[in-house]
């Protein structure tokens, strides 16, 4: 019954916001203002001015992707239409910013229902359950967007993500880069961090800079793996929702075929017991709980179609 009466959001700027979203409004200004008060004043002169241009041009290049992602409606554009006829939308471009585009669509592709929004939509959207609306080419839900990602704002995402993992990388560099100069250099960081801050000695000022490391490193793993993994998506031409479907039907068939090597494998053991080949016997027993316990498929005489599939992907 919630999910009849749930209302649907038009972007990722529609209520409510999300812990993570939120999270995302505190952190990036706040990275910027350290920056500017703390990293680049304790530069030479020559650095600072591109390095500060370099940063800024970078953040503001994350905030504008990200704005534009959280801005575009990414609804199937069948959907769209029909608020637009229903007038349940005032003006669908401005609402949806860049997503007038997307309104236009061949009615000769095909289409399933959608018993949830009850509209025929195209047969790559799918049903967000958090926005409850149909997305056109559903890629996956970004709480931190605190919106669908789909065919009107994938291209903002991804672009948002290469953007915060170049901003990361230049903030990282440079701080590690003042710390070995206040500490191995020639004493210029040194000097300047002391003459800026008015403190004396250098520590606090590397003691800041450690903890903004720690986690521009820690930012910097997670999104430069999730950038890696929509490059693979897109070089297989596929969507994350895709991928999760492919992966969970692999998990289940894997699951399946190991219960009937289980049951394969008693039925050896229960055989070679017969026969009186104890050695074979302990081996099939040993093997499984290797398998099993550590994946060692190895040393099992048994063996399934994807330990091979395993073996010639190590291979390659």
């Amino acid at each position: 019954m919630s999910e009849s009466i749930r209302p649907t959001r038009k972007n990722g700027l529609s209520r409510p916001h999300t812990p993570a979203q939120l999270s995302t409004w505190v952190f990036l200004p706040i990275l910027v203002v350290e920056f500017l008060l703390v990293v680049s004043p304790l530069l030479p002169l020559a650095a600072s001015i591109p390095c500060t241009i370099l940063f800024c041009g970078l953040a503001a290049a994350s905030i504008g992707y990200a704005y534009m992602a959280m801005k575009t409606d990414p609804s199937d554009p069948r959907l769209l239409r029909a608020r637009q006829h229903n007038h349940e939308c005032e003006n669908v471009n401005v609402d949806t910013g860049k997503n007038s585009s997307f309104i236009n669509y061949d009615p000769r592709d095909p289409t399933k229902q959608c018993w949830i929004c009850d509209i025929q939509v195209g047969v790559k959207s799918m049903h967000c359950k958090f926005c409850n609306k149909c997305v056109d080419h559903f890629d996956h839900h970004c709480m931190w967007l605190n919106t669908c990602v789909g065919k009107a704002n994938y291209t903002y995402f991804f672009r948002t993500m290469v953007c915060i993992n170049f901003m990361l990388l230049v903030r990282a560099v440079i701080q590690i880069t003042i710390i070995l100069d206040i500490y191995l250099g020639d004493g210029g960081s040194k000097e300047r961090a002391i003459d800026w801050f008015s403190v004396g000695t250098s520590i606090p000022v590397v003691v800041i800079m450690g903890v903004f490391l720690f986690l521009d490193i820690a930012a910097l793993s997670l999104i430069m793996q999730l950038t890696v993994f929509h490059l693979k998506l897109q070089k297989e031409g596929i969507s994350t929702y895709q991928f999760i479907v492919r992966d969970n039907q692999r998990r289940r068939d894997r699951t399946k075929k190991l219960k009937e090597l289980e049951l394969r494998r008693q039925t050896e053991i229960a055989t070679a017991k017969e026969k009186g080949d104890s050695f074979l016997a302990t081996r099939l027993e040993k093997g499984g709980l290797l398998r099993e316990k550590f994946g060692m498929s190895c040393c099992d005489p048994l063996s399934l179609d994807d330990d091979n599939d395993d073996a010639n992907a190590s291979n390659d």
